[in-house]
């Protein structure tokens, strides 16, 4: 295969798999953000339904995780190397996809139960936040994506409305900028839902950034103030 050729044929294996390789990077970094959560915390709380949260989640992190894990690791192979049907591919996909999306919703519920932990090291979680921020945004665009598309094949319409000049249908990029531009503004400007569950999602989103921003800005206050 000539130089010319590799380049198409890279660019179609890239477009054929960019959900794999998405999900991937959101999997590791959350792996590196438990870790960080996992050495930090007094586990020692005042609140008897903190504790009982907290111990919940560290056990189906213990039991659950371990397990999944290489079963991830082999169905994200099993789908860049074998040739699987187009269906097959899609549903192993949507798949992980929903667990990565539950992971990043226990890890989520995780991080504000550690406001009621006394904390040995805030620098330690702000870089966990760090961490966490970008695969909570990653994964906002994808939602808004595959939802978009899951609606369009179905109906035939678009539940998200994008503000783009000459006609032009929105691209997996702009999923993505739009979930991104929510750490700059308030309102995601120039996109709006059209049905009920895509206002839903919009509020959603909204409420889980505006709580990790201003979980980012305590943490950096208590660093601060040690």
């Amino acid at each position: 295969m000539t130089q010319r050729e590799i380049a198409p044929a890279a660019r179609r294996y890239l477009r054929r798999n960019w959900e794999v390789f998405l999900l991937i990077v959101i999997g590791s970094l959350l792996l590196l953000s438990l870790r960080l959560i996992g050495d930090t915390p007094d586990k020692y709380s005042p609140y008897p339904l903190v504790r009982n949260l907290i111990s919940l989640l560290e056990l189906l992190r213990a039991k659950v995780i371990p397990v999944l894990v290489p079963l991830s690791l082999l169905a994200a192979t099993c789908h860049l190397l074998l040739p699987l049907p187009l269906r097959w591919r899609r549903v192993l996909v949507d798949a992980f996809a929903i667990w990565f999306t539950l992971r990043i919703i226990d890890l989520f519920v995780l991080i504000n139960l550690l406001i009621f932990l006394k904390a040995r090291d805030h620098a330690q979680l702000m870089v966990q936040l760090l961490l966490f921020l970008p695969c909570l945004l990653l994964m906002w665009g994808w939602i808004y994506w595959r939802f978009d598309v899951r609606c369009q094949i179905a109906t035939g319409r678009r539940m998200f409305a994008f503000r783009l000049s000459d006609d032009l249908s929105p691209t997996i990029y702009d999923y993505f900028l739009v979930s991104f531009t929510s750490l700059i503004s308030s309102t995601l400007s120039g996109f709006t839902g059209e049905t009920r569950t895509a206002r839903t999602l919009i509020f959603i989103h909204g409420i889980m950034m505006w709580d990790i921003m201003g979980l980012m800005l305590s943490r950096a206050i208590a660093l601060v103030s040690a």
